[in-house]
């Protein structure tokens, strides 16, 4: 079976999940909005990314999780971009989510890369700045977009936006709204004639009450499923169904959730 399906009916989390506990090689890539993103992994774990201008993989995920609706695939034979030394899932995961855990907070006060910053003609009293602040004023000068602010004193754009956030409720900046559209990861553009990858493995129908799953080495192995269901998976599985088109994904979360239950036995 393919690993392949959608962001609104399979949460990324769960994808990564899936990728980690199977000791997975290869790049999950995300399309969404005409633009890009990929993470590598190896044996499981994160070994490399291309999100927009993401300079960890931290800043990658970070930016995936954002994105409310796409599609993903599981891919092998492809070289990884910014490859990084190997990390456990989990540790990038929960960091990208901590981040996600403040960002509305940030955006209440910097909407948008496009928004507009300056320096405000004077302060009230004596501040105190940082190394990285003194770095973005200096950068605002007359009047910047945050995107070339961000792109002057080289800094991601979860900390950037950050510090421009800190910089206005220190009175110091201004931020004016420029597009009013939510921040959201900048993927790549994808070339018109990038060659296609191999899939993981060739798509194969599932026959009724089997479902084909991976031991922790990686191998496919035939696993009998009962044909009925528990409450939970009932209901997720519903959901599901009632969320997905007639040409259903590969994958659905009902599946996905006996899957990774098989996997960690």
């Amino acid at each position: 079976m393919s690993l392949e399906g959608t962001l609104q009916t399979i949460a990324l989390p769960d994808v990564l999940g899936l990728l980690s506990v199977t000791a997975k090689t290869g790049e999950l890539r995300v399309e969404s909005g005409g633009g890009v993103g990929s993470i590598w992994f190896q044996g499981g774990q994160v070994a490399g990314f291309d999100v927009g201008s993401a300079k960890t993989p931290v800043d990658a995920l970070f930016g995936l999780l954002r994105l409310e609706e796409g599609r993903f695939r599981f891919l092998t034979g492809t070289e990884p971009a910014n490859a990084t030394a190997p990390t456990e899932v989990g540790q990038v995961l929960e960091e990208a989510q901590a981040r996600l855990s403040k960002w509305d907070a940030i955006c209440a006060v910097v909407p948008s890369l496009d928004a507009r910053v300056s320096l405000r003609p004077r302060v009230e009293a004596a501040v105190v700045l940082s190394p990285e602040q003194w770095a973005v004023v200096a950068a605002v000068g007359a009047g910047s977009s945050v995107a070339e602010v961000l792109a002057a004193v080289d800094m991601s754009e979860f900390e950037g936006s950050r510090v421009v956030r800190d910089l206005a409720d220190l009175d110091l900046v201004e931020v004016v709204a420029g597009s009013t559209a939510p921040v959201t990861a900048n993927l790549r553009r994808a070339p018109a004639d990038e060659p296609e990858p191999a899939a993981e493995a060739p798509a194969e129908p599932v026959q009724s009450g089997q479902l084909r799953v991976p031991d922790l080495s990686g191998v496919w192995e035939d696993d009998e499923v009962s044909d009925e269901l528990s409450p939970e998976e009932a209901t997720v599985g519903a959901e599901a169904d009632e969320a997905t088109p007639a040409s259903a994904e590969p994958v659905n979360r009902g599946l996905l959730l006996r899957f990774l239950g098989a996997a960690r036995n």
